[in-house]
């Protein structure tokens, strides 16, 4: 172990309560169980003393975190409902997000945007414009196709197949001669979505223009929007291009871990 793993492991050990540490694990547990679990159960499956988790539990039970059915088998209650609503707002994705599109916009000099999906397009939800005497526009509430796009492609990487074979199935425009509409070759490119954390619309979508865009991912886990860049093609060189793709990946991991999307 090296000493910053250890002190990181001696600090946790120092803070210590077993009675918040259990609560903690009961919590993370049913939220992910299938079905309610009784304390038997959950001791076993925890590691944890069957007095612990009833003692536990009871104090939960009273004050609304978790309700019991009639075997006294637990599940998540409506105090957790009521406190998950309230971190939804300070959760907002365009709220939380506004600050890094912001610093992404400074950073590049070019039009950055957030887009999520809207049914079978993709919705702009916020755009941050440069200070320059010519740059890109795009207009928030704007609804633009998956294909070609930059940030259709973020959710495309990671959508259930069958939503994806949906949107494949359906209307794909021949925008730009560069566009690709050929599903199984979409599907290809989303491959590489998924390996580098980026998307790409090399003038597809619209002739002379470019971007560059990355997942925003949940506290679920899903990729729940598209954050990036929009440019003039022509301003594009490979060495600014690496540094707008490094500046769109941190953005996007800041604004996912802003609305609560946690790696471990």
């Amino acid at each position: 172990m090296n000493k910053d793993k250890a002190k990181t492991a001696e600090t946790k050990d120092k803070y210590s309560v077993p009675a918040v540490d259990g609560m903690l694990d009961i919590v993370e547990f049913l939220a992910k169980a299938d079905c309610p679990c009784g304390v038997t159960e959950l001791s076993r499956q925890l590691k944890l003393t069957n007095n612990l988790i009833f003692r536990i539990m009871k104090k939960m039970e009273a004050r609304g975190y978790v309700v019991a059915d009639s075997a006294s088998a637990y599940q998540l209650g409506p105090a957790f409902f009521s406190l998950g609503m309230k971190l939804h707002a300070r959760f907002d994705l365009r709220r939380q997000g506004r600050a890094f599109i912001e610093e992404l916009c400074r950073k590049t000099g070019e039009t950055c945007q957030i887009q999520i999906p809207d049914g079978d397009r993709m919705l702009v939800v916020d755009v941050v414009t440069p200070q320059k005497d010519y740059f890109l526009t795009v207009l928030p509430g704007s609804r633009t196709y998956y294909h070609g796009n930059a940030f259709g492609k973020c959710l495309m990487a990671y959508m259930p197949e069958e939503q994806l074979a949906k949107i494949l199935s359906g209307e794909l425009p021949k925008l730009t001669v560069n566009i690709e509409t050929v599903p199984e070759k979409i599907k290809e490119e989303l491959k590489s979505v998924r390996r580098t954390g980026l998307a790409y619309d090399r003038e597809e979508y619209i002739n002379g223009i470019y971007c560059v865009g990355a997942p925003v991912f949940n506290a679920r886990g899903e990729a729940a929007a598209g954050v990036g860049m929009t440019g003039m093609a022509n301003r594009q060189n490979r060495q600014s291009l690496k540094e707008i793709e490094k500046e769109v990946k941190l953005c996007a991991a800041g604004i996912s871990r802003a609305i609560g999307f946690r790696t471990v």
